[in-house]
């Protein structure tokens, strides 16, 4: 009997053909890496399974990333979305227009609202920097966002595709964004655009940028006064320092979208370090701030968790100092401290070190922060300094909120995530 039903199984998969092997190899493949990546979310994220889709995917992009590092192919983020050449179904609004053009060799998309073109006077436009770490995303991904910003707001929505890295490393990026931004504003009566009432604004990286580059501009302005400033800054879950990686919401919020190590090895990635994605661990554990040194200590006070308020610690978390190996040690030469004290000092690269006189000058700004997002506290850290300094300031707490969450309401408009991007053009609009 056991001979039987062994030689009706060999039939069977005989019957099946390569074509049905490949069928069922692939679908156990798939099972297999669903249980894999998935990473478990907070029960109180409304809309669960479209958030969870969403983590899963950028989950799947990083298993597929570290099978990369260990098969040792230098891109790791080949398989990010935006990096794949795969075109997109995009739904757009009927009343917007879209067209391409290039500022300073850089591609760039201008969204305008039909009534905005009946305008008798310049209007406001949005220069809008999208996320991705520096090393995915692209303008194809983030369309249907910046045609809702342009449909919640009834500006001008202007985007670069910036290079990314590893193959453009900083300054690359951002000279990108700086480049568009002034050349922009040289031109921006070609589309009815008043330079001094320019929002600039971005998500995650992107944030970092928007902050970077207005942090420029108001430097530049000292020197030239008639360059204009942008009349606001809009900062989205926004990544701003590389010194302290054990803030509350670091430690509080690992287990869900970002690992311990992907922050760490996104600003490797940006900083020329992508040959150098070991190091990520000892990041993640601060150990690449020179503790001997001075005056990086005066700036790594500027993000001391004693600086969060309790109430975002009520969820407690882990302020134990890591120790390292010696081999681990090791790693960190010399030429490795001073390559990161470089680029964690330089307000470009880490816009939350800039001085207070800077910040005193700092436009109009909003900031939009998730509870459940590892990055929350770099926004909480810039919100706090910005009010002692009785700046404009506003604020934007997402209780039950995952980072992304800004991308997720631009494809599901009806949604939990929907209405929150509404509120946050709300608060841009009511500002002109």
């Amino acid at each position: 009997m056991t001979v039987s039903i062994a030689a009706n199984r060999g039939n069977i998969f005989t019957a099946m053909g390569s074509f049905g092997k490949i069928t069922i190899f692939m679908g156990l493949f798939s099972v297999l890496l669903g249980y894999i990546t998935h990473r478990p979310i907070p029960a109180d994220i409304p809309d669960q399974w479209k958030f969870q889709v969403l983590v899963n995917i950028l989950s799947t992009a990083e298993t597929v990333a570290n099978i990369t590092d260990w098969l040792g192919y230098q891109n790791r983020w080949w398989f990010y979305p935006g990096n794949l050449d795969i075109a997109l179904p995009v739904g757009l609004p009927p009343d917007i227009t879209v067209e391409y053009v290039e500022l300073s060799g850089i591609n760039t998309v201008i969204i305008t609202p039909k009534a905005f073109k009946s305008r008798t006077s310049p209007g406001p436009a949005l220069v809008f920097y999208h996320g991705g770490g520096w090393v995915f995303g692209s303008l194809r991904t983030y369309m249907e966002l910046l045609a809702m910003a342009a449909e919640e707001t009834g500006f001008v929505v202007i985007s670069p595709e910036y290079r990314r890295a590893p193959q453009f490393p900083f300054p690359i990026p951002y000279e990108d964004c700086l480049n568009v931004t002034l050349n922009f504003m040289k031109i921006s009566e070609n589309f009815n655009v008043d330079p001094n009432k320019l929002v600039l604004i971005g998500d995650s990286a992107g944030g970092n940028l928007a902050m970077s580059i207005t942090v420029t501009l108001i430097e530049m302005n000292k020197e030239d006064p008639t360059l204009p400033l942008p009349a606001m800054t809009t900062l989205i879950y926004p990544v701003l320092q590389m010194i302290n990686f054990c803030l509350p919401s670091y430690q509080q919020n690992l287990q869900f979208i970002f690992s311990k190590s992907l922050i760490p090895k996104f600003w490797l990635t940006y900083i020329g370090y992508n040959d150098k994605l070991g190091l990520s661990h000892i990041i993640a554990e601060n150990g690449h701030v020179n503790s001997k040194n001075e005056t990086v200590q005066n700036f790594k006070a500027l993000v001391n968790a004693d600086l969060v308020p309790e109430r975002y610690k009520s969820r407690g978390y882990n302020n134990t100092m890591a120790t390292f190996t010696e081999d681990e040690k090791a790693m960190l030469t010399d030429e490795v401290l001073s390559h990161f004290e470089k680029h964690y000092l330089d307000v470009r690269v880490a816009p939350l070190m800039a001085s207070d006189d800077i910040l005193a000058k700092m436009p109009r700004t909003h900031i939009l922060v998730c509870e459940y997002d590892t990055l929350r506290d770099d926004g909480v850290l810039l919100y706090e300094r910005l009010k002692k300094l009785n700046k404009n300031v506003t604020f934007q707490h997402l209780p039950d909120t995952l980072h992304a969450s800004v991308s997720l309401g631009a494809v599901f408009k009806g949604s939990h995530y929907g209405q929150q991007n509404k509120d946050l053009f709300k608060v841009v609009r009511d500002n002109f």
